[in-house]
C-alpha cells in the first residue's frame, strides 16, 4: 500500500511552514521568528489570511495542537542559532534531514556561501518546495543540494555520497 507521503507533501512540513510564517509576523520577540521566506511558500489564500490577527490567534491557540505552535517557534529559533554558529565556525557542510519547507539555505545564504547545504526529504515535498521557490522567483543558492530520499527504504549514507557529501569535512547534521 502506498503511503500518503509518497504522493503528496508532508502535512508536518506544511504546518511547520505555516507556523513559521505566522511567527514572522508576531510582535513579541518571544514568538517572532526571522523566517520571512516561509510566508512566500504558502498558498495565496494562507498568505492573505495570516495578515489577519484573528486568523493568526485562532491558528496558534485553537487549530494547532496545544503547545505545538510554541514548540515549532522555539525549535526554529534554536536550530537557527546552531545553524548560524556552524556557519560562523566555517563548517564545510550542513545536512538537514526531513527538510520540508526549511528556508535556512536562502535566509542565511550570504553567511553560508562557503558551506554546502544538503536538504534531504521525500520527493513530493521537495518538488512542492522547489515549485514554490520557482513560482515566487526565489533564487536557489548554488551551494544548496536537494537529496530526494525515502528514509524507510534508502540508505542515508549512500544518498549523501551520491549527492557529493564529503565524510571528511566538518559537518552539522
Amino acid at each position: 500500500m502506498k503511503r500518503r507521503i509518497e504522493s503528496t507533501t508532508s502535512r508536518t512540513a506544511e504546518m511547520t511552514c505555516l507556523s513559521r510564517a505566522i511567527s514572522s509576523l508576531e510582535a513579541s520577540s518571544y514568538y517572532k521568528s526571522d523566517d520571512h521566506i516561509a510566508v512566500l511558500l504558502l498558498p495565496n489564500f494562507f498568505r492573505l489570511m495570516i495578515r489577519i490577527p484573528l486568523f493568526r490567534m485562532l491558528f496558534s491557540k485553537k487549530v494547532a495542537p496545544k503547545g505545538m505552535y510554541e514548540y515549532v517557534i522555539a525549535r526554529t529559533k534554536y536550530i537557527d542559532s546552531v545553524f548560524k554558529q556552524a556557519l560562523a565556525e566555517r563548517f564545510g557542510q550542513v545536512a538537514i534531514f526531513g527538510a520540508g519547507f526549511d528556508t535556512r539555505a536562502l535566509r542565511f545564504q550570504h553567511a553560508a556561501s562557503n558551506t554546502r547545504i544538503f536538504e534531504l526529504d521525500v520527493p513530493a515535498t521537495q518538488n512542492a518546495k522547489v515549485g514554490q521557490y520557482l513560482k515566487r522567483g526565489l533564487d536557489m543558492p548554488e551551494n544548496l543540494i536537494f537529496v530526494p530520499i525515502d528514509f524507510d527504504k534508502e540508505s542515508l549514507s549512500a544518498k549523501l555520497e551520491e549527492a557529493g557529501f564529503d565524510r571528511h569535512k566538518r559537518s552539522l547534521f
